[in-house]
C-alpha cells in the first residue's frame, strides 16, 4: 500500500468540525482559533517496549497515544479541539493498522478531539501526537501556583497502571479480576477532562500524574517554591491495589506513574465550594505548606520525589 493510500483509508476523517478550515490532504492544516482563548499545545512520543510492552494490542495504544496528550490539557484546564500524528512503523499492516486507528477513533470521538494532519514512514515502531486545545485568556491552570495551606487533592485512584505492567512483565502474581482492573487501567488510561473543568475554577496548581505521585508533586512544590506533607493512610488506592501488602501498595502509588490522574490545590477557603460541585471522587491526600522544596509524610519522613526517569531506566 502507498503512502497516500495508507493515510487516505485509516486517518482522513469525514466531517471536520467548523473551526477545521483544511485538514488532511494538503500540506499544513488551517484551524479557526475561537475569539478571546489561547492555544494550548502538548506533544508525546510513545515507543515500542518503552512505553508500551511489545505485545500490547493496538487499539490499546491508539487510545493511550492520545489519552496521554488529552491529560495534559486536562491539567491546563483546557478543552480538547485538534491532534496531529506522526506515525513510524516497520511495515504495513493492515490489521494493526485497523485495530489501531480504531482506538485513535474512539476516545478521539469520545473528547471531540479531529485528527487534522500528520506523518507517515518506515522504521522502529513510534507513535507522536501534537495535540492542541483551548482555553479563556488566562485562566490555564499552571503548576506554579500552590500556596501554603492549600490543601492537595487527587483524582481517582493511583498504582494501578504500574503494577498493570508488573504483572504483564510477569513480576508477580494477582487474582485474575484484580490483573484485568490493573492491566486496563495500564492500556486504557481515562483522561479527567470533565473534572479539570470544574478543578480549573478553585485550583491554584495542576499537573496530571504520569511519573508517580513524589515525582510529580516535586514538580508542583518546586515551580510553586513550597513544601508538601502526604497523609499516606489517604492515598486513594483501588481494591486490585489493597489486596497487596500495604508498602507495596504503597509504593506502587508514589512511585509507579501512568496512572493520568489529576494532582491538584485547593485553597482553604474555597474546599468546601469546590467539594460541593465536584461530584466525581476526588482526595484529599495532604497539605502545601511552606517547607520549601521538601516533600514528607504524615511522620515528617522526607520523601526522595523520586520516579520514572526516561534517562535512568526507572
Amino acid at each position: 500500500m502507498h503512502e497516500f493510500s495508507l493515510i487516505e483509508k485509516y486517518f482522513t476523517w469525514a466531517n471536520p468540525p467548523s473551526d477545521v478550515a483544511v485538514a488532511v490532504g494538503d500540506d499544513a492544516a488551517v484551524l479557526n482559533i475561537p475569539k478571546h482563548t489561547q492555544l494550548v499545545t502538548s506533544v508525546d512520543t510513545f515507543i515500542a517496549g518503552v512505553h508500551f510492552p511489545e505485545n500490547t494490542p493496538p487499539e490499546a495504544i491508539g487510545h493511550k497515544a492520545l489519552a496521554v496528550n488529552l491529560s495534559d490539557l486536562a491539567a491546563m484546564g483546557a478543552t480538547p479541539k485538534w491532534f496531529t500524528l506522526a506515525l513510524t512503523m516497520p511495515e504495513i499492516d493492515d490489521a494493526w493498522l485497523g485495530d489501531f486507528s480504531l482506538g485513535l477513533k474512539k476516545i478521539a470521538d469520545q473528547f471531540d478531539c479531529f485528527l487534522i494532519g500528520g506523518d507517515t514512514t518506515r522504521g522502529n515502531l513510534s507513535i507522536t501526537i501534537q495535540v492542541m486545545g483551548v482555553i479563556e485568556q488566562g485562566k490555564a491552570l499552571l503548576r506554579s501556583g500552590a500556596k501554603a495551606g492549600d490543601r492537595l487533592y487527587l483524582t481517582g485512584t493511583i498504582g494501578d497502571a504500574a503494577v498493570g505492567l508488573a504483572t504483564l512483565l510477569d513480576n508477580f502474581s494477582l487474582a485474575a479480576e484484580d490483573k484485568h482492573y490493573c492491566q486496563k487501567r495500564l492500556n486504557y488510561p481515562s483522561p479527567r477532562l470533565a473534572q479539570s473543568q470544574i478543578i480549573k475554577r478553585y485550583a491554584t496548581a495542576c499537573m496530571d500524574v504520569s511519573d508517580g505521585l513524589s515525582q510529580d508533586l516535586s514538580h508542583i512544590i518546586n515551580a510553586s517554591n513550597v513544601g508538601a506533607s502526604i497523609d499516606f493512610s489517604k492515598l486513594p488506592l483501588s481494591p486490585s491495589l489493597q489486596s497487596l501488602n500495604h508498602q507495596d501498595a504503597v509504593n506502587y502509588a508514589l512511585t509507579g506513574g501512568d496512572d493520568y490522574e489529576l494532582l491538584f490545590t485547593i485553597p482553604a477557603d474555597k474546599e468546601d465550594a469546590f467539594l460541593k460541585e465536584m461530584k466525581q471522587k476526588v482526595t484529599c491526600v495532604g497539605i502545601i505548606n511552606d517547607d520549601f522544596g521538601n516533600i514528607r509524610d504524615q511522620d515528617q519522613n522526607q520523601l526522595s520525589g523520586t520516579g520514572y526517569n526516561h534517562f535512568n531506566g526507572k
